[in-house]
C-alpha cells in the first residue's frame, strides 16, 4: 500500500483512476466491496425504517411511530398548512393524532427512496402517495420527503422530515372533518378488507394476460378516474369499451402486482395499495406505486376505482410518453422541443465518463455547430443544472456536453464524492478531447460555461486551454484560500480543523481502501459540506428540487483540502479568451467574481441579476432562463 500512500500524498486523482492490473488496486478493490456492503446494510436498516414508519403510522401503532424517532425532529409541513420546527416525538404524535384517527382509513405509499449514509448520519429522500379515506370521499397528496437520520446506540433514528408538495386529488377539505371526528371522540376503527374477491381476480387477470377475466369484474359503467395522470394520458375511463380498449393495449405486458389490501367501514369500498413490476410490449421496465380506491356493486363487480400513481414514473416508462423537460425540474427545454439528447462516454485520465450530447432542432448531421461543455456546482451531477442549461443553449442552435465528473454520478473512478481541482479541470480538458474530434463541431466556437463551483476549474481549464474560444461563468462561486478561511473558520474546529480531517481521510484511504465521508448536504449536521439549517438553501435536500436517486448526498472527506486551498480566481490573470459572467449581488460570494472580472485582460462583460438569488439561478424556470437568454445573445 505504499506506493499507493504516496499517490495519494501526491494527488488524490491518481487513486481515483483505474489500474486492476496491480496488487494493490486488487485489495483497495475488495476494501471498496466491503464499503459498499456495509453501506447497502445500513441504507437496508434505513428503508426497513422508513417502510415501518408510515405503515405504523397508517395503523395508529403510535408508540412504534414514536420509538423510530430521535428526541429531537426538525419537521417541516408548511407545504400542506403546517408549521416548522423542532419537535419532540410526543409533540409531533400529538398533532398527528388530533387529525389522522379521525379518517376511515390513511394509506402511505413511499416509494423511489434514495438513501446516502455518511458514518453515523444519513439522509434519504422518498415520494409518497398519502391517501386519507372518509366516507365516500377522499383527499389524496403526492409528496416527496427529505430526511435525516442519526444513529444512536447503533439504530437508526429519525431526525429530520420536511414535506414537499407535487400534486393533490379529492376534497381537500376532508381533513377538517376528521379533526371534528377526533374533537367529538367519533374515531372510525380499522376494517379489515374481506369483500375482495373481484379485485383479486382483476389484478390476477392482469397478471395472466387475460382480458376476458378483466373485463368479467367491471360492471358495464364502470368508471376509472387517474387524478394524477399526466398530459397525453386518459385522467379517466368510462364505460365498458373504453376499459376493454385500454387495457386490450396491455394485454402483452408482462405483469405482477405485490397488493395489500385495506377495509373501511362499508364493505363495499376496499382501498388497495399496491406496485407493479412491469415490462411493456416493447422490452421497457415500468415499475409503478399505486394506491387504489374500489367501489363495488351490489353483484360485488367494481363499478368505480381511483387510480392514483407516480406520473413521473409514467413519463419515464410508459410507451410514447416522455418527461416535460431534460432536467429533474422545469427549467430545461421541453423535450418536445426539437432538441435531442444522446448519452455518450469519453475518457479522462483512464476513467470512462458519462455524459449527455445535446443537438440542436433539425439538427443536420452535414453541418458543423457552434458548441458548449455546460459544468454544474460542486458536488452536482449532470442531471442537475448541467442539463437545463445545456438543453436550453442547444434549443437556440448549440451542440451543448454535460458529463459528470471522475468519481460522480454515472461515471467511474473511485473513491466516490471527490471535490479535487486536479480532477475536475483534467475531466473538463477531456470533454474538450472528446468535442474536438465530434464531426458536427465547430471547434473554433467552442465555448466552457461553468455554474457556481464549477466556474472556478471551467476558467481554469480555460486558461490551459486555447480550444476553449469563449468563457461563461453564471453564478459564478469563485474564492481563494483566503475567502475561504474566512468562511470555513465559522465550522467546528475551523479551517485547520478541515484540513486536518482530510489528511487523516486520505492517510486512511491509502491504508484501508476506506474514505470517511460526511453528508453533502445537511439541515442538522453542522460536519456536512454544506450546512443549511431551516431550508437555508435547500436545493440538494429538495426532491422538488435536484435532490433523488440521481444525487448522491456525500462528501469525501478527503475533498476538504483541495476546496480550501484551490484558488479560482486566479486563474483571471493567466485567461486572454472573451469572458461573460452572469451573476447576482444576492449570489454567491460576488466579490470573488468582481476580483475575477479585475483580473481579466481580454474582451469581457458582466450582467447582474439582482432579482435572483444563487439558488434560483440553478432551476427556477425565471432565472434559468433570464441568464440564458443573457449568454444566447452574448454568443450569437
Amino acid at each position: 500500500m505504499k506506493q499507493i500512500a504516496v499517490a495519494v500524498a501526491i494527488a488524490l486523482s491518481l487513486i481515483a483512476c483505474k489500474n486492476e492490473t496491480k496488487t494493490n488496486d486488487k485489495k483497495n478493490d475488495l476494501a471498496v466491496e466491503t464499503i459498499v456492503e456495509k453501506t447497502s446494510k445500513e441504507q437496508k436498516e434505513i428503508q426497513q425504517l422508513i417502510t415501518s414508519f408510515f405503515n405504523n403510522v397508517d395503523e395508529r401503532n403510535w408508540n412504534e411511530v414514536a420509538a423510530k424517532m430521535s428526541d429531537s425532529v426538525y419537521t417541516d409541513y408548511t407545504a400542506l398548512g403546517g408549521d416548522a420546527g423542532f419537535k419532540t416525538p410526543n409533540e409531533i404524535l400529538t398533532g398527528w393524532k388530533a387529525i389522522l384517527p379521525g379518517f376511515e382509513r390513511t394509506i402511505h405509499q413511499t416509494h423511489n427512496e434514495a438513501i446516502w449514509v455518511a458514518g453515523n448520519r444519513a439522509s434519504a429522500t422518498l415520494d409518497a402517495i398519502a391517501t386519507h379515506y372518509l366516507k365516500g370521499d377522499f383527499w389524496t397528496v403526492f409528496v416527496g420527503y427529505d430526511t435525516e437520520y442519526i444513529k444512536e446506540n447503533g439504530s437508526w433514528k429519525l431526525a429530520r422530515i420536511d414535506l414537499s408538495l407535487y400534486n393533490q386529488a379529492g376534497n381537500n377539505e376532508l381533513s377538517s372533518k376528521a379533526i371534528e371526528n377526533v374533537k367529538n371522540g367519533n374515531i372510525p376503527p380499522l376494517v379489515k378488507a374481506n369483500n375482495t374477491e373481484s379485485i383479486e381476480t382483476f389484478f390476477s387477470s392482469l397478471e395472466n394476460k387475460n382480458l376476458k377475466g378483466v373485463l368479467s369484474t367491471l360492471e358495464d359503467n364502470i368508471i376509472q378516474e387517474m387524478p394524477f395522470a399526466p398530459n397525453n394520458f386518459p385522467k379517466s375511463l368510462n364505460g365498458i369499451e373504453a376499459m376493454r380498449t385500454q387495457y386490450t393495449g396491455v394485454m402483452d405486458y408482462t405483469q405482477s402486482y405485490e397488493r395489500e389490501y385495506f377495509g373501511t367501514p362499508n364493505p363495499n369500498v376496499i382501498l388497495v395499495k399496491y406496485n407493479g413490476t412491469i415490462t411493456t410490449g416493447e422490452g421497457k421496465p415500468y415499475n409503478n406505486y399505486y394506491v387504489g380506491i374500489y367501489e363495488l356493486s351490489n353483484n360485488n363487480k367494481i363499478q368505480k376505482f381511483v387510480e392514483q400513481f407516480n406520473p413521473n414514473i409514467l413519463l419515464n416508462g410508459w410507451p410514447g410518453l416522455q418527461p416535460e423537460t431534460y432536467s429533474v425540474h422545469k427549467a430545461g427545454a421541453k423535450t418536445n422541443s426539437g432538441v435531442k439528447l444522446e448519452k455518450v462516454n469519453f475518457n479522462s485520465n483512464g476513467v470512462s465518463l458519462a455524459g449527455h450530447l445535446f443537438l440542436p432542432p433539425n439538427f443536420d448531421s452535414t453541418k458543423k455547430y457552434p458548441t458548449a461543455i455546460v459544468t454544474g456546482s460542486w458536488t452536482s451531477v449532470k442531471e442537475q443544472m448541467p442539463d437545463e442549461y445545456a438543453s436550453l443553449m442547444a434549443k437556440n442552435g448549440f451542440i451543448t456536453l454535460t458529463f459528470d465528473f471522475t468519481g460522480f454520478g454515472e461515471s467511474e473512478g473511485q473513491p466516490r464524492q471527490v471535490e479535487d481541482y486536479n480532477l475536475k479541470i483534467a475531466d473538463i480538458k477531456a470533454a474538450v478531447d472528446y468535442l474536438s474530434h465530434h464531426q458536427n463541431v465547430d471547434t473554433e466556437q467552442i465555448s466552457g460555461l461553468g455554474v457556481c463551483a464549477s466556474s472556478g476549474y471551467m476558467a481554469h481549464a480555460t486558461a490551459q486551454d486555447k480550444r476553449i474560444k469563449k468563457l461563461i461563468l453564471i453564478a459564478p462561486w469563485l474564492h481563494n484560500p483566503a475567502i475561504a478561511k474566512s468562511i470555513y473558520d465559522m465550522r467546528p474546529n475551523g479551517t485547520d480543523g478541515l484540513l486536518n480531517a482530510a489528511k487523516k481521510a486520505k492517510e486512511k484511504y491509502a491504508e484501508t481502501g476506506e474514505m470517511d465521508y460526511v453528508l453533502a448536504a445537511s439541515e442538522l449536521d453542522p460536519l456536512s459540506a454544506m450546512y443549511v439549517p431551516e431550508n437555508a438553501f435547500d436545493y440538494y435536500l429538495d426532491p422538488a428540487k435536484a435532490a433523488g436517486a440521481k444525487y448522491d448526498n456525500r462528501f469525501a472527506v478527503s475533498s476538504w483540502e483541495p476546496w480550501l486551498t484551490f484558488n479560482g480566481i486566479s486563474a483571471g490573470k493567466e485567461i486572454s479568451q472573451p469572458v461573460f459572467i452572469v451573476h447576482s449581488e444576492s449570489g454567491a460570494v460576488p466579490q470573488g467574481t468582481k476580483d475575477f472580472y479585475t483580473y481579466l485582460k481580454g474582451q469581457k462583460d458582466i450582467v447582474w441579476l439582482n432579482e435572483y438569488n444563487q439558488q434560483q439561478l440553478y432551476f427556477e424556470a425565471d432565472a434559468v432562463n433570464a441568464a440564458m437568454s443573457q449568454v444566447v445573445y452574448y454568443l450569437k
